[in-house]
């Protein structure tokens, strides 16, 4: 089976080049798609300049429309979503990750950050669920409705999975990690813009439980 990969990017000029390289060394990848979410310091064009396609929201739209936007602009059986801000992570992460898709051998992997940065690392033993590097088959994702969830788009589609009966094999990138907030905007934007993560989190994972409570 091909594997197609969606990156959601938003102003991650500077960074989401390193990404692509590794996603293109893989060749593990039919096609790589690049959703620039309203981005000011250009992200796509970056993206144009690996060779990649970049399909761009003239506003902001949250991250989990730009992963609907991509899901929309692929074709191939299976699908995977990283981050664009990714450090340290390497071709064989991503073979660990889609590997098992793309044999059969699994229907959904999830991977999770483990000894390399702190603050990434330990974010993820507290919520290890919580991870935008993931690889499924495409027709998992036909009557997923959570595409309005924005950062609580990981929360809604473990929810969906789950409710479909799918275990997720979890894989770790020892080592890897990702930029963080404070760094991308300064300090005090990036905290106001982690707390509207969480939020958007807290708020996802509260309606997927009173779902649960209902079914």
């Amino acid at each position: 089976m091909k594997c197609s990969l969606i990156i959601p990017a938003f102003n991650e000029a500077g960074r989401i080049g390193r990404v692509l390289d590794i996603a293109l060394a893989s060749q593990l990848f039919a096609e790589i798609v690049v959703v620039d979410d309203g981005s000011r310091d250009g992200t796509a064009k970056e993206a144009e300049r690996e060779g990649v396609q970049a399909v761009i929201h003239e506003q902001n739209r949250g991250k989990a429309r730009a992963m609907e936007t991509g899901l929309a602009n692929t074709e191939h059986p299976v699908v995977a979503f990283i981050d664009a801000d990714l450090l340290a992570f390497t071709v064989e992460h991503l073979k660990l990750m889609v590997e098992p898709v793309v044999s059969g051998a699994q229907r959904a992997t999830l991977a999770v950050f483990r000894g390399g940065r702190t603050a990434t690392s330990l974010a993820q033993r507290i919520a290890p669920m919580i991870s935008g590097q993931r690889c499924l088959r495409r027709e998992l994702l036909d009557d997923f409705d959570g595409w309005h969830t924005r950062f609580g788009i990981e929360t809604a589609i473990n929810d969906h999975l789950r409710r479909l009966g799918i275990a997720q094999y979890l894989v770790v990138w020892e080592g890897a990690g990702q930029v963080m907030k404070e760094e991308k905007r300064g300090f005090w934007a990036g905290v106001l813009a982690r707390i509207r993560m969480f939020w958007e989190i807290f708020v996802t994972w509260t309606r997927s439980k009173l779902r649960l409570g209902r079914g």
